[in-house]
């Protein structure tokens, strides 16, 4: 028909047309459409700065529920750890948090799950339920103190776990760079000895415990996607984090309501009475802070520890914790000294440099890790396998040799 007259050229490769012909016209017009380098690196550059500032929520969560713990313990007891109470707050908000962000983003697919992403996302499920359990009678049998030191042991489990789970690479200054961070957080426990709330035993026990299977949780997440046999399907950060809480939310729904709401009063009301400053309408607000800073720590968990890794993201609890001495100086130093940058169970010289000498230790192990950092080449792969359908079987420019 005339309304279908085309004028073009036709490049002589492919005429006639034949098998060979129409292959070469195939490729040339794949060449064609193909987006323009310039394109592609800015995409990467788009995606890199999207990781990084996850990373960033991630850190700043990470503090933020320091800190709610921090005013719990001031106005709440908190609650006693048998009943896990804050653990069902924090994953009843992490299922919510991430539910309600995929409802805004519209991030839902239909994604694959094949047996082995299952598998490694109830694996992973299961660690963070019992680190997250045991985080718990850490710091209230511990303290805070107590736990935050020896809670460092994440990142060094963390990269040991990637290292013989997902084959990672770690260069010899990114190991200088995880090093210097667990060294950072030790200084503060090293020569003197840290004083425990309830009993050093269980708190140490508990805090080395549950960070092992913290660490466990870091590379089995990561695993949920790199198992996806259909990268173009695979399931987003939102609904992996909201999977992942399901088991936990109904384990420890069922738990309080066997043990914890029998047990009320001298499991959530008696610690309110007994604390420092009690008020329930502090210790309600308290709960419901930490609530949503652990929903959004573990949303942004699940987008770092995808687009980032898990050596990245373990190493930047280093970067957490000094912003805890930090924060805790500036909040609370004013009624706790223990809370103080300069004092640390101590009158020491010392003592008093303890906390700060901690802090520029562990900002500089995590720079020296950033340099360190080798490229993975996971983004260029992704922004391939997103022109692959074009049909350039070629390298691209942005693509790894």
């Amino acid at each position: 028909p005339r309304c279908c007259h085309l004028h073009m050229s036709v490049p002589a490769a492919v005429l006639p047309i034949n098998e060979h012909g129409l292959r070469d016209a195939f490729q040339v017009a794949a060449r064609d459409f193909s987006p323009p380098s310039g394109q592609i690196q800015g995409l990467e550059r788009s995606q890199d700065r999207g990781a990084l500032l996850w990373l960033l929520i991630f850190c700043l969560s990470g503090i933020s529920i320091g800190m709610c713990f921090e005013l719990l313990d001031v106005h709440a007891g908190p609650a006693t750890g048998t009943s896990f109470f804050v653990c069902l707050i924090g994953y009843w908000a992490q299922f919510l948090v991430a539910g309600a962000y995929a409802a805004y983003s519209g991030n839902v697919r239909k994604a694959v799950w094949s047996r082995g992403m299952l598998a490694a996302l109830l694996a992973s499920a299961a660690c963070d339920g019992a680190a997250q359990a045991l985080d718990y009678v850490a710091q209230v049998e511990g303290g805070f103190m107590l736990f935050t030191i020896f809670h460092s042991s994440v990142t060094l489990f963390a990269c040991l776990l990637a290292i013989l789970v997902l084959k990672t690479h770690v260069s010899w200054l990114q190991w200088l760079g995880v090093l210097l961070v667990v060294l950072g957080l030790f200084v503060t426990v090293l020569p003197n000895p840290v004083a425990a709330k309830r009993s050093f035993v269980v708190g140490l026990t508990t805090s080395l415990l549950g960070s092992f299977c913290l660490a466990a949780s870091y590379p089995l997440s990561e695993l949920v996607f790199r198992l996806c046999p259909e990268p173009e399907r695979i399931p987003s950060e939102e609904e992996s984090c909201v999977m992942g809480a399901m088991l936990n939310v109904i384990a420890f729904t069922v738990w309080t309501l066997i043990y914890t709401v029998p047990r009320w009063h001298e499991s959530i009301v008696e610690p309110i009475l007994a604390a420092p400053q009690p008020s329930f309408a502090w210790a309600c607000t308290a709960y419901s802070l930490y609530g949503v800073a652990v929903g959004i720590h573990s949303l942004s968990f699940w987008k770092s520890v995808h687009r980032l890794g898990t050596v990245p993201t373990a190493v930047s609890k280093g970067a957490q914790q000094a912003g805890c001495f930090v924060c805790a100086h500036l909040l609370f130093c004013h009624s706790d000294r223990h809370e103080c940058m300069t004092w640390n169970y101590g009158h020491s010289t010392w003592s008093h440099w303890q906390k700060p000498v901690s802090f520029i230790i562990c900002c500089f192990g995590v720079v020296v890790y950033s340099c360190g950092k080798a490229d993975s080449g996971k983004h260029p792969q992704r922004v391939q396998q997103q022109v692959s359908f074009l049909g350039d079987e070629s390298p691209s420019p942005a693509s790894p040799s």
